[in-house]
């Protein structure tokens, strides 16, 4: 029937395979060579602030100006995806990111790479990178249905951690040996290339007559009236929220400590910057490989952010590229579990008519993590880089135990909504 699961179609209730499906495999693909482009680009580009600045609040800012499009335009991209077809907003995405690294490369090519021409071109990727994200989970979801998610969410996020773990060590490597020009040449190739491949997938999508006559304002406040009367995702959102705004400076601070403490070079440097990928692999396949829904995610959600804080703290304490390759390895265990949990909240609470109105808050949420490694980069250069690392963790730590108290509805299994 239209708008049913072809897992459901087919009358598989349990344990399915994501990968069996062939409109899932082709967006798979597509996110494994997408996020394998973007973590060269991001290791080259932290390489080049580095090189230009001795300053935490440099990195803090770049940092800042990448996730910032999150926090300002995240309810916007979630009403969108409650009004728009998913799959052109995702294609749209690659075209976009494809002319941006594009015009980047051809700034670098004439010498424009300075500190400003760096940040106005990772706010536009990280524009465009909040499109492809949701977009990309909202029309997976739509693939596979509610039985299997929790799958399709870790190969999701298998893809993004191979792509963290290998582009990390290719962006060092290709910081020591090739021109920064060539690369984003070849960086806007790989993004045009990915908008071929998605084109002829099906809609997957059936816009509600209700919203497209509706305000979309009316459609935004309708959005929030539900998160605010759902005890379990807003406590989910509040988590996902202090998580990203104090609890993730092992991340937003590693090219400092790459610098400052483990005086690394640039291989080195992408052996770091990738370390958290192959931690989150891990967990990641593990939960892919499981083939079972996780119970009691919101449980799961708030305890992993509550170690992940403790966590942070450790890193602090780090003085050697081994421990802190081994440090921030650790935190990536953690870390993909957080995502993956608060991405389930979405799917199994909120009806599809509001799933990506929901999924805007989400973003929302996660664009608070700017603002912490802002304020993170200007505390570190006032009282020190360990220092400010074990202040913010601590802080968030606190908060997310009153979080946990206030909140047991987080803590117990909940229901599914229904089918997309």
């Amino acid at each position: 029937m239209p708008g049913s699961s072809p897992f459901q179609r087919r009358g598989i209730r349990r344990g399915p395979r994501p990968l069996q499906h062939p409109v899932f495999r082709r967006v798979w693909g597509v996110s494994v060579v997408g996020n394998l482009a973007r973590f060269i680009d991001f290791t080259l580009i932290a390489w080049l602030v580095v090189q230009q600045s001795d300053s935490s609040s440099a990195l803090g800012l770049l940092i800042f100006f990448r996730i910032i499009p999150f926090l300002v335009l995240g309810p916007v991209i979630g009403t969108l995806l409650d009004r728009f077809s998913r799959i052109r907003i995702l294609r749209l995405s690659q075209i976009g990111m494809a002319i941006t690294a594009a015009a980047f490369c051809v700034g670098l090519f004439y010498d424009f790479g300075s500190l400003t021409v760096i940040y106005v071109y990772t706010s536009l990727m990280g524009t465009l990178m909040m499109g492809e994200i949701a977009s990309r989970r909202a029309y997976m979801s739509g693939i596979v249905g509610p039985a299997a998610i929790g799958s399709a969410l870790a190969l999701d996020t298998v893809s993004f951690n191979v792509a963290w773990f290998v582009g990390s060590n290719l962006g060092g490597l290709v910081a020591k040996l090739i021109d920064p020009a060539l690369v984003y040449g070849a960086i806007s190739a790989v993004f045009a290339v990915s908008y071929l491949a998605l084109r002829g997938l099906p809609r997957m999508f059936r816009r509600s007559t209700e919203l497209v006559s509706e305000n979309p304002l009316k459609t935004f406040v309708s959005g929030l009236k539900f998160v605010m009367a759902n005890k379990p995702l807003l406590a989910g959102l509040l988590v996902v929220g202090v998580n990203n705004f104090f609890s993730y400076a092992f991340e937003s601070m590693l090219p400092a400590f790459a610098r400052d403490v483990y005086d690394a070079g640039p291989t080195q440097f992408g052996l770091l910057m990738s370390a958290q990928g192959l931690g989150a692999l891990v967990t990641a396949l593990y939960i892919a490989l499981r083939g079972r829904r996780l119970r009691n995610p919101g449980l799961l959600l708030i305890s992993a952010a509550m170690i992940q804080a403790v966590g942070s703290i450790g890193f602090s304490l780090t003085q050697t590229v081994g421990i802190g390759f081994l440090s921030i390895a650790g935190l990536g265990l953690i870390s993909t579990l957080f995502l993956i949990t608060h991405a389930m909240l979405i799917f199994l609470v909120a009806p599809p008519k509001l799933r990506g109105r929901v999924m805007g808050f989400m973003v929302l949420m996660m664009g608070l993590y700017p603002l912490g490694s802002l304020a993170l980069g200007f505390t570190a250069d006032a009282i020190g880089l360990g220092e400010a690392v074990r202040v913010f963790a601590a802080t968030g730590l606190i908060l997310l135990i009153l979080i946990f108290m206030k909140y047991p509805e987080l803590r117990k299994p909940f229901g599914q909504s229904d089918t997309p």
